[in-house]
């Protein structure tokens, strides 16, 4: 099995060796890293026709190639370059903040799983809810981020040395209620913050939330006369409607949504 590992942070972000330290323990996979020059976070579906790629390492990671484009071009020369193996699964992430609701439409984190669903490859986005300044504890993500992609590509495979099995079991049974079409498909999953030292609540098989996202613009007026707009709304102020991704990441829960739940448009 060859796993693609992207993301949209940047090839030196922790979250992608978080990414690709879960997928290390998985039994006969091998991996490939290909992932942006620089943060594209929050440029959604951007592609590009011509981009410069090059040969570079990541500590934690090792070698890997980094392209000066978007994680939907990252997919793009993973297909589509010769001489590169097609990849089985991708894997976009670990995205520094969630992406709920009408996120994945500006996500790029999202859209690198969008774009391995265009030539039907299955695909995992997966991205850390953070909660004000407070650092992220990437050890604990790494091992969450473990069980919830051992129970989706490996459904039958026990849990992996280094996921926790409590996690793994609640997400298995999480996922034997998902729609049979979804057992190989496009998945978009938010790991949520526990309180302290306690577990995760469980996984939470969810749609994504429709709901707009709030704003409350702030106008500044600049020295030369311009006016320039800040949204200060708060992100937590956002609608949290029962059974909705984000419902389940501010409650808690691992959020696990097929991403063919929302409307067609997004695929």
């Amino acid at each position: 099995m060859h796993v693609l590992l992207t993301n949209d942070d940047g090839y030196d972000a922790p979250g992608l060796r978080a990414l690709y330290e879960a997928v290390s323990g998985l039994a006969g996979a091998s991996i490939e890293v290909i992932a942006p020059s620089e943060a594209q976070s929050g440029k959604g579906h951007v592609v590009s026709d011509r981009f410069r790629l090059r040969a570079a390492e990541a500590e934690g990671i090792g070698p890997l190639t980094v392209v000066e484009g978007s994680p939907a071009d990252c997919v793009r020369a993973a297909v589509g370059l010769p001489g590169r193996r097609r990849p089985d699964w991708v894997l976009s992430g670990i995205n520094r903040g969630s992406n709920l609701g009408i996120d994945i439409y500006n996500s790029g984190t999202v859209a690198a799983a969008r774009e391995a669903g265009f030539y039907g490859i299955p695909a995992i986005a997966l991205s850390q809810y953070t909660r004000g300044g407070a650092p992220v504890e990437w050890l604990r993500s790494t091992r969450t981020a473990a069980a919830v992609i051992a129970a989706i590509i490996m459904p039958d495979a026990p849990c992996p040395p280094h996921a926790p099995p409590r996690d793994h079991a609640l997400i298995a049974e999480a996922l034997r209620r998902s729609p049979p079409a979804m057992s190989r498909g496009w998945w978009n999953v938010n790991l949520p913050i526990p309180d302290g030292d306690q577990p995760t609540r469980g996984a939470m098989l969810t749609r994504i939330s429709r709901d707009p996202y709030h704003l409350d613009y702030r106008v500044l007026r600049e020295a030369d006369g311009s006016e320039s707009c800040e949204n200060v709304a708060s992100y937590h102020d956002r609608p949290a409607a029962p059974g909705t991704d984000v419902a389940a990441v501010f409650e808690g829960w691992i959020s696990i949504s097929p991403l063919k739940w929302c409307d067609e448009s997004a695929f």
